[in-house]
């Protein structure tokens, strides 16, 4: 899977350009604040169809303007594909795929992959248990459809449930088993599929930790479920026995949670336990450790989403090579092979030579041309009129056009 260009209007500080990409390593640097991380979220945008950062979609149309589109165009199975989202202040967000309107946000995501590595995603190891159900939610949800359904269904359900549970109205007890029969349901759907994914990503990301740490460091990953998910140390994977054993702890919870206000068992309550060494790396990795297994753990991802779907995803990396060291920054190209890879920095770092470079200041994405060549082809075209290039912008096949933003 390939970006081949993105046709961007008035996202963020972006304004109207169209940016063609390197099959390649891309990179985009330049100062804080210029709109490194805005492009890379545009590009994100067409497969999650939200944005990677908190904002409401108001908040990522430029000022002055009342509507942003990012339009994307990317080959996969041998075949262009062109998905397409626009932002409006005054109605809701539109989007399309190959020309054809999609309703659902899965619709996009599970036609276009992205992994994303931005530097808050440090926090997997040494955060709390939300931080990595989110991690978890939004890499199932790329590969299975029915999951992102099935967990607002869920949410939803929570929600209502903890309303009953703090006002506590007569025959709450009746009510609440209504609420935990559809909890059981979909929650041990959840449960299995979270479970799944962590045994399949074990599998994939312990090589690499073994590989960043030279064969010093084991990174176990196991799932923790509800109370009784488990049988002799292993998460249940029969989905009928799961739900009975999940009926049942709901039941068991009832007065507990009925005492304390809130839902205290079910899907929302689980984590992701990372060990390394044998010991809980929550507590005993090193930084560096943790950075080593972040970076494991999104490799592993990107390799899921190969096996599954035959496709390799697009890795986003933004602002994290400054975060790694220069042993843990090789490693990521050595294993980047045959997959695009999209990188801001703040800086040039030393794998330029082997990437097609972009410079970007003020929301102006401009190619370049560094000394031992850029790889593969790479544009900039601007609405307006053409400025000339600069020593070092690219001429061929494709010229780099500017009007400024």
């Amino acid at each position: 899977m390939v970006v081949t260009r993105v046709q961007i209007t008035d996202y963020r500080n972006l304004g109207r350009q169209t940016v063609t990409l390197s099959p390649g390593v891309n990179l985009f640097y330049g100062r804080n604040a210029q709109g490194k991380t805005n492009f890379l979220e545009s590009v994100y945008l067409c497969s999650a169809a939200h944005a990677f950062r908190p904002s409401k979609e108001r908040e990522l149309i430029a000022f002055g303007q009342s509507s942003a589109n990012v339009t994307l165009f990317f080959e996969r199975g041998g075949r262009e594909q062109k998905v397409s989202v626009t932002l409006s202040s005054d109605r809701r967000k539109e989007m399309t795929v190959n020309g054809l309107p999609a309703q659902r946000n899965s619709d996009l995501s599970e036609l276009f992959f992205t992994v994303l590595f931005e530097p808050d995603h440090l926090g997997l190891v040494k955060e709390g248990p939300e931080v990595r159900r989110k991690f978890l939610d939004e890499a199932v949800s790329q590969l299975r459809p029915k999951y992102q359904s099935a967990l607002e269904d869920y949410q939803r359900i929570v929600t209502q449930k903890n309303i009953l549970l703090r006002q506590r109205p007569y025959g709450v007890e009746a009510l609440l088993e209504v609420w935990n029969e559809r909890l059981a349901e979909i929650g041990s759907y959840l449960t299995l599929q979270r479970g799944s994914y962590v045994r399949r990503l074990h599998a994939c990301a312990a090589p690499h930790q073994e590989a960043l740490s030279r064969g010093t460091e084991l990174l176990e990953l196991r799932y923790r479920g509800f109370p009784g998910s488990e049988e002799k140390g292993e998460l249940i994977t029969d989905l009928p026995t799961l739900r009975d054993r999940l009926r049942r702890a709901l039941a068991e919870a009832m007065a507990d949670e009925i005492e304390r206000g809130s839902a205290q068992v079910g899907p929302h309550r689980d984590d992701m336990v990372i060990r390394i060494g044998g010991n809980p790396a929550r507590v005993y990795a090193s930084q560096g450790q943790q950075r080593s297994i972040v970076l494991a753990l999104k490799l592993g991802e990107c390799e899921i989403i190969g096996q599954v779907t035959g496709s390799q995803p697009v890795l986003l990396l933004d602002d994290v090579m400054s975060e790694l060291d220069r042993t843990r920054q090789n490693y990521i190209r050595r294993s980047s092979g045959g997959r695009q890879v999209l990188i801001t920095s703040c800086a040039r770092p030393r794998m330029l030579k082997t990437a097609a470079a972009f410079a970007v200041e003020g929301g102006r994405i401009t190619a370049l041309s560094p000394d031992g060549g850029a790889s593969g082809e790479a544009a900039v075209e601007r609405d307006g009129a053409a400025d000339s290039p600069g020593p070092n912008e690219k001429e061929a096949s494709g010229d780099v056009s500017s009007s400024g933003t």
